[in-house]
C-alpha cells in the first residue's frame, strides 16, 4: 500500500510540476520574474519619443504630408526607445495597440505602437516601462495620432507578435503612474496627445443621463458628451462597441476622469479614451446651469411677440440690428449675417480659422415684453455644417442689463439644436421649442457660440427666432 501511495505521490508531484512550467512558459509575464534584470542599454542606443515625432515633422513640412518616417534596418547599430504604458486592453477598449509616454509622472510626449497582439495587458501592464528596438520599424501619422509600427512597403503596419517579443525589453517592476492635471478642456494642446491625462470638475451632458458608454445602434466607436464645470467647454469620451463596459450606465455626478487623449477616427477632434470606467470619479453633485423650466399648457398661440426672420439686415454684415453681437474675449469674431442663393437671410457663427480659443461669441435679442401676453413659446431653426462638435447653448434672462452678461442671471433653454453633419451643411433646418409661460417682464433670450480654432470649429447657423403667445 504503501509503494503505491509513493508512486501516485510522484506522478501527482510531476502533474503539479508540468502545469507549474505550462504557466510560467504560456503566462510568463503574469507571474513574479524571479532573479530579473533590468535591460541595460547605452545612453548612445536611446532616442526618445519627442526626437521620433520631431524626425517626423522634418520629412513632413506640410499640413497634408504623410511620409514615414523609416528607422535603419542595421542590428549591428541598435536603436531604442523608452516608454511607459499607459493603455490597457484587458476591458476591450483599446485594440492591438499600446501607448506609452516618456514619464510616469510628467510625461513631455506620448505615442502609439501597433502590435499584432491580444491580451497585450499580460505582457505589457499599466506603468510598465519597456524599451522597444527600432531597427526596421518606422513611424507615421494615422487619423491625427502618431503610430510605431513595422515598415511595409510605404505603409506601417502593425508590428507582428513574434517581432515584437524580439525587439521589445521590459523593465522588472510597474512604476505608479500619475496622469497629468488638465483643469480645462481649453488647456488641452497637439503635446499631450498620447498622454495619460486627468480632467477635473467634468460632467457628461444631462442629456445623456440614464445612458450607456455605448450607443446600441453604432457599429464601432461611441461619443459621449463630458462638459467642464468650470467653463462650459466640451470633450468627447471614446468607447469601443467591444469595450465589456458598453451596456453599463455613465456616471452621473461629477468630478474627475482619467484617460489617454487620443483623436477621433477623422481627426477632426480630440477624445478621451479610457481604460475601465474606474478611471471615473463622479461623485459629486452635477453642476448644471439653472434651467427653465414652466411645464406650462396650450402654450404657444396666434399671436406673435416677438419675430426676427433677419431678412432686414445686410449679408456679411456683424451688425443685427437692435441684437447685441459680443466677443467676450474682444475678439474680432461675431455672428454674421449669411445669405444663400440669394434667397434667404439668416447669421452664422464659427470658430474655423478664427485664430481664437476659445472663441465666445453671444447674440442677445432686443428686450421682449411678457407682460401683455400670456402662453408664450420660444422657436427658432438651426442648421450646423462641418460638426465636430456641440458649441451653441440658448439662455433666456430677465435681469440682464443690456450690458454686462456676466452679472445677469441665465437660464439655459433646453430646445432641440441642430446636430451633424462631420463633412457639409445639412440640408434642412432644425426647430427647437421652448415654453417661456413662467416668465414675464422683460425677457432677453442669448445664443451663445462657446468653441476654438483648433478644438471645436462647428458652424452654427440660425433663423426665424420667434416668441408666440395666446
Amino acid at each position: 500500500m504503501k509503494k503505491i501511495i509513493s508512486i501516485l505521490s510522484v506522478i501527482t508531484l510531476v502533474i503539479i510540476g508540468f502545469s507549474l512550467n505550462s504557466c510560467v512558459k504560456d503566462k510568463d509575464y503574469e507571474t513574479p520574474q524571479i532573479n530579473c534584470e533590468e535591460p541595460e542599454i547605452p545612453a548612445t542606443q536611446m532616442t526618445t519619443i519627442e526626437h521620433i515625432i520631431d524626425a517626423w515633422y522634418a520629412i513632413n513640412p506640410g499640413p497634408q504630408d504623410r511620409n514615414p518616417y523609416k528607422f535603419a534596418a542595421v542590428d549591428a547599430d541598435p536603436v531604442y526607445v523608452a516608454g511607459y504604458v499607459i493603455s490597457s486592453d484587458k476591458d476591450g477598449n483599446f485594440y492591438k495597440e499600446l501607448f506609452i509616454q516618456d514619464d510616469p509622472a510628467n510625461p513631455t510626449r506620448g505615442i502609439k505602437v501597433g502590435i499584432d497582439m491580444r491580451s497585450l495587458f499580460a505582457h505589457y501592464d499599466m506603468g510598465r516601462k519597456i524599451y522597444i528596438q527600432l531597427n526596421g520599424l518606422a513611424v507615421n501619422k494615422s487619423h491625427g495620432e502618431f503610430v510605431i509600427g513595422e515598415f511595409d512597403g510605404n505603409s506601417v503596419n502593425n508590428i507582428r507578435e513574434n517581432v515584437a517579443k524580439k525587439i521589445i525589453k521590459r523593465a522588472c517592476s510597474p512604476e505608479v503612474l500619475s496622469p497629468k492635471v488638465v483643469n480645462s478642456v481649453n488647456d488641452i494642446t497637439n503635446d499631450m496627445l498620447g498622454t495619460y491625462i486627468q480632467l477635473n470638475d467634468m460632467q457628461f451632458d444631462r442629456s445623456l443621463l440614464g445612458k450607456t458608454f455605448v450607443d446600441p445602434n453604432d457599429s464601432y466607436d461611441t461619443h459621449r458628451i463630458m462638459k467642464s464645470c468650470a467653463d462650459g467647454y466640451e470633450i468627447k469620451l471614446e468607447t469601443s462597441t467591444f469595450a465589456n463596459f458598453k451596456d453599463v450606465l455613465l456616471p452621473e455626478g461629477s468630478g474627475t476622469v482619467s484617460g489617454v487623449l487620443s483623436r477621433d477616427y477623422g481627426d477632426h477632434y480630440f477624445v478621451l479614451r479610457v481604460n475601465n470606467p474606474e478611471a471615473f470619479n463622479f461623485d459629486g453633485p452635477r453642476c448644471d446651469p439653472p434651467m427653465l423650466d414652466c411645464n406650462g399648457t396650450n402654450v404657444g398661440g396666434s399671436t406673435v411677440v416677438f419675430s426676427d426672420d433677419f431678412e432686414s439686415y445686410s449679408s456679411n454684415s456683424t451688425n443685427i440690428g437692435s441684437w447685441l453681437n459680443i466677443n467676450v474675449n474682444g475678439g474680432s469674431n461675431l455672428w454674421k449675417v449669411k445669405n444663400y442663393s440669394g434667397s434667404n437671410n439668416y447669421v452664422q457663427c464659427s470658430a474655423y480659422n478664427s485664430n481664437e480659443n476659445p472663441l465666445e461669441a453671444w447674440l442677445i435679442s432686443p428686450p421682449i415684453d411678457l407682460d401683455n401676453s400670456t402662453g408664450e413659446k420660444l422657436s427658432f431653426k438651426t442648421k450646423t455644417g462641418y460638426n465636430n462638435g456641440a458649441a451653441l447653448t440658448v439662455f433666456v434672462s430677465t435681469d440682464f442689463d443690456g450690458t454686462n452678461i456676466q452679472s445677469a442671471t441665465w437660464l439655459m433653454v433646453d430646445a432641440e439644436i441642430a446636430n451633424g453633419p462631420s463633412s457639409g451643411y445639412m440640408t434642412n433646418w432644425v426647430e427647437g421649442t421652448a415654453d417661456m409661460s413662467c416668465l414675464s417682464g422683460t425677457v432677453y433670450i442669448a445664443f451663445r457660440y462657446l468653441g476654438g480654432d483648433g478644438g471645436i470649429t462647428t458652424t452654427y447657423q440660425l433663423d426665424d427666432v420667434k416668441v408666440t403667445a395666446n
